[in-house]
């Protein structure tokens, strides 16, 4: 089983799910509305139901599990996945800041706005500087407070894998169960705390942990999970999609076992279809680089037209293209030696 742990189409489904979040902020910020017909109201459907943040998380947990399991030390791990992330955000943050600077038509607080490009270039990509809160959507790249949250996982995970490798399936029920009952109390909690403390709150992966942990825990039974997901994978989208339709479901921020069963059956459909992967991977550049272009077009005065659409996606795509072939290559170079 581990000797085909590569054998999957894991880049394809990573691209659909980052154009889902490409389809989804274009039309919410640039006030596009699908057309009102069956044929509309089906790619909304199938749009909504392919949820792209709750499947990066949750792949991040079943393939950074395999990861460190291969990491000889902490540092190894760490190098591996700073040369993942770091070099195309630091690209991906150097045209955002040159757009705004372009299109921007009001005062600069340049102070702000130098510490705004180390804030987006580090971990703390959800802070905005008010003066800038009249650009775009009010947020110039506000995806990438994703990029936050999966560092925290990168760190944590190390220690995670230390404590619950190899240990029995209670222990992992137990964990995964907590962090659920703590997504789940998500609002209550926010309910008993100051605001800005609660927006923090929301950018940590406490609220976050069960979707990792979720799927840590099938890579770490995967001679177990892996077979019945593989052979049942059509159940899996089944049962997701018609969760999706009843919402009878549990919120943990995202429905917890309409994410799951999703999940399980985009893993199981990876490897019966393995032969459906895409050779470059470029899911990662267009999550960093659409709010980017979506920005740039409401600075513009381009919005409420269907054919934005597929400009964003066109542009983002170029971008991202070009990202992961010059510097996304020479970092994935770095990644293997690391």
């Amino acid at each position: 089983m581990n000797d085909n742990i590569n054998r999957n189409c894991l880049n394809t489904i990573r691209l659909l799910a980052a154009i889902q979040v490409v389809y989804m902020h274009t039309l919410s910020h640039l006030k596009i509305e699908m057309p009102a017909t069956a044929m509309g109201k089906a790619v909304d459907f199938i749009i909504n139901f392919f949820d792209g943040v709750p499947i990066f998380f949750t792949l991040s947990g079943f393939l950074i599990w395999h990861s460190i399991g291969r990491s000889h030390s902490f540092g190894q791990y760490f190098k591996k996945r700073f040369w993942r992330i770091y070099p195309e955000l630091w690209l991906a943050v150097a045209i955002e800041m040159i757009v705004v600077i372009i299109l921007y038509n009001k005062p600069f607080n340049w102070g702000e706005f130098g510490l705004f490009g180390v804030t987006q270039s580090t971990i703390f990509q959800f802070w905005t500087p008010e003066f800038l809160r009249d650009y775009g959507c009010g947020c110039p790249n506000g995806s990438l407070w994703t990029i936050c949250v999966l560092i925290q996982f990168y760190f944590f995970a190390y220690f995670i894998y230390k404590i619950l490798h190899g240990k029995k399936d209670y222990k992992w029920i137990i964990a995964i169960a907590v962090s659920v009952a703590i997504a789940c109390l998500t609002p209550v909690i926010n309910s008993y705390i100051p605001e800005t403390v609660a927006k923090l709150y929301k950018n940590t992966l406490v609220p976050y942990l069960w979707l990792f942990l979720t799927a840590a825990y099938i890579a770490e039974k995967r001679e177990v999970f892996m077979p019945f997901i593989k052979k049942y994978w059509w159940i899996f989208i089944i049962m997701a999609a018609i969760l999706n339709i009843t919402r009878f479901d549990i919120k943990a921020g995202y429905y917890l076992f309409g994410t799951i069963t999703l999940f399980a059956g985009l893993l199981g459909a990876s490897y019966i279809f393995h032969t459906m992967n895409i050779r470059t991977d470029i899911s990662y550049g267009i999550y960093i680089y659409h709010m980017t272009v979506v920005n740039a077009l409401i600075a513009l005065n381009y919005t409420k037209s269907l054919w934005l659409l597929p400009i964003v996606v066109a542009f983002t795509c170029v971008l991202a293209y070009i990202s992961t072939k010059t510097i996304g290559k020479l970092s994935m170079n770095a990644k293997k030696m690391a």
